[in-house]
């Protein structure tokens, strides 16, 4: 059995979650058994829809450590599995009991030095072997070719219009800003892209889906999508993307839609960094910087990208040499081979 220990909910949003069910997705492909260990039942909706079977601690996801004697008695004795962890309130602790049990495995996006695991997966942009000299892991998997799509973004042809109407935007699992809101509206209020169609993906936990669902009453050419189970048909189907940090860049990546991207929470900002400096994104601006003027700048943008058919297709090839959508099977070819191993 490989446990995967992952959180998802209104705070948090989805991504670890979700890029957690692109490696139970690959591994069970391969043969083996998955299940997912939360604190609570916030994720159930979303692990439900993907026939995930999960296991709630009944724990709080901000102190870990507070669950490991439920998680010892769970996993004490179980030879041949292995636990991968994808979490911010993971402790050195931590692993270092549920390690006595079985192999244990980490999803990084903050270049952790003192994780004492097995395997320590960081597939973002900017990692890099020099920032993880003197790690405490055994093993590393480290940089693009290992970031965990699913199955669908493998090979995924897309083709650049001359003309751009199409715009997707989506911003996250949960949107405490009403960030897509936002957008939206400074879009549909100027000039140079009041015309353009958009489809705006709300995540599960999206306190503001009622607001977009009044702008989409409002205006003919926006769509508001939820609950999204053809997310690659949808970026196939746009000209170009509006996307906060995160997972649904490296999506975009595969696909070879254009993008503009911001960040709106700490985290986000190296991954966007990373795109930018590479010159595969055109930068939307960081809101806890810039707060509302933001829109402004991703309006010009998109006012930008949406008049330059080169521009944009100079940005898809960029963009397709990213990522090749088979990252989660080498996360999973990795797993199994420290379990049999």
């Amino acid at each position: 059995m490989i446990w995967i220990r992952a959180d998802a909910g209104s705070e948090m949003g989805s991504g670890h979650v979700m890029r957690c069910l692109s490696i139970a997705d690959a591994l069970k492909r391969q043969g083996s058994e998955v299940c997912f260990l939360t604190a609570d039942e916030s994720a159930a909706k979303l692990l439900r829809a993907r026939g995930q079977e999960y296991r709630a601690l009944g724990s709080d996801y901000r102190y870990m450590e507070g669950e490991l004697d439920a998680l010892e008695k769970l996993l004490a004795g179980r030879k041949g599995d292995f636990f991968l962890a994808d979490s911010y309130f993971v402790t050195p602790e931590y692993f270092a009991r549920i390690g006595r049990h079985l192999p244990v495995g980490y999803l990084d996006d903050r270049c952790c030095l003192d994780l004492p695991v097995d395997l320590l997966i960081n597939y973002n942009i900017f990692a890099q072997k020099p920032l993880y000299e003197g790690a405490a892991a055994d093993k590393l998997l480290l940089g693009l070719k290992y970031v965990p799509l699913r199955a669908e973004f493998a090979e995924c042809a897309y083709q650049v219009r001359k003309q751009a109407s199409k715009v997707l935007i989506t911003t996250g699992g949960s949107d405490k800003y009403d960030l897509a809101g936002q957008l939206l509206r400074k879009c549909l209020a100027c000039p140079g892209t009041a015309d353009l169609e958009y489809s705006v993906v709300s995540g599960v936990y999206n306190k503001h889906l009622e607001e977009l669902r009044a702008l989409e009453r409002q205006h003919g050419n926006v769509k508001i999508y939820s609950n999204v189970s053809n997310m690659c048909g949808l970026m196939r189907d746009s000209d170009i993307a509006v996307t906060a940090g995160g997972s649904t860049m490296y999506e975009l990546s595969a696909v070879g839609v254009p993008m503009i991207c911001f960040s709106f929470v700490d985290n986000q900002e190296p991954i966007v960094d990373g795109f930018v400096k590479k010159k595969v994104a055109c930068f939307g601006g960081n809101y806890l910087v810039q707060g509302e003027d933001m829109a402004e700048a991703v309006a010009e943008n998109l006012a930008l990208l949406a008049g330059d058919a080169v521009l944009r297709e100079r940005y898809s090839k960029r963009l397709k040499a990213v990522a090749d959508g088979l990252g989660a099977m080498r996360i999973a070819k990795e797993i199994i081979a420290e379990v049999s191993g």
